[in-house]
């Protein structure tokens, strides 16, 4: 009797579990099965999205970018601007530091700024256009300086230009004389830029590295502006006088701004 009933015990056991097992085993197949066809149609879908996200990432990032280079190439051109722009402002400032000065050292005379607007074409003459006129209260024979010293006189005006005879051309002539030992002479202009002192008297001490300076005589100039300094002398004792060579103290050749004496006419016209 044992023997029956463990035996139909163990049938039990081992029908329900080949039940559960059964079970089991279609419910995974199932799964696997819903997995197997659902699987492509997910990653069929899954792949464009993410590809589309992907694009919509990229172009936002080039429209980044590219507004980020533009902000750079705008930066990178006012840096070239600046770069440009502040030698220019620093050469103006030296120049009107100078043009100040010069007023504060003769303070006697009144002066109206121009600026170099053109240069005579003809290379045999030497003389500038600026642009000032009789509407500023230029008048023909006004002296032009610069703080470093004498540039010429107003040849010629416009109601809006002058034209300025430089002391470098061959007809100027300026009465002069040595600073140091005060000998006269008459500078003239030059087809080298260089100018020349003559008639200085035989006795008279002329040193190189001696300044010459306007001396006022003929009224043609006011007295004590700057011309050179002298750079050689030639004396010989066969001639009246001696000659001394002259470099301006101005270089005409750079000239941008001048200024021009409006209260000193001369009394005539060399």
């Amino acid at each position: 009797m044992l023997t029956r009933l463990a035996y139909l015990i163990i049938v039990l056991v081992v029908g329900a579990g080949s039940i559960v097992l059964c079970r089991l085993t279609q419910a995974t197949f199932v799964e696997s099965g819903t997995s197997w066809l659902t699987g492509p149609v997910e990653t069929a879908v899954g792949y464009p999205i993410q590809a589309v996200g992907g694009i919509f990432q990229n172009v936002h990032g080039m429209a980044e970018l590219r507004r980020e280079n533009e902000r750079l190439r705008a930066e990178l051109d006012r840096l070239q601007q600046e770069t440009v722009l502040l030698p220019e402002l620093q050469r103006e400032n030296q120049l009107l530091r100078e043009q100040l000065d010069l007023r504060r050292a003769r303070p006697s005379y009144q002066y109206a700024s121009g600026r170099i607007i053109g240069y005579d074409p003809d290379p045999l003459v030497k003389s500038i256009i600026i642009n000032l006129g009789t509407r500023d209260g230029i008048a023909d024979g006004m002296t032009v300086v610069t703080a470093q010293g004498l540039v010429g006189r107003v040849l010629r005006t416009n109601p809006n230009t002058a034209k300025v005879l430089l002391i470098t051309d061959v007809s100027s002539s300026i009465n002069g004389l040595v600073q140091s030992t005060r000998a006269r002479g008459v500078v003239n202009g030059s087809p080298t830029g260089r100018l020349v002192m003559r008639y200085i008297g035989q006795s008279e001490v002329v040193h190189t590295g001696d300044r010459v300076v306007t001396s006022g005589l003929g009224g043609n100039f006011p007295p004590g502006i700057l011309i050179g300094s002298v750079i050689d002398v030639r004396q010989r004792d066969v001639e009246m006088f001696q000659e001394a060579r002259v470099e301006p103290t101005v270089d005409v050749n750079r000239l941008e701004v001048v200024l021009v004496v409006t209260n000193f006419l001369p009394t005539r016209l060399e």
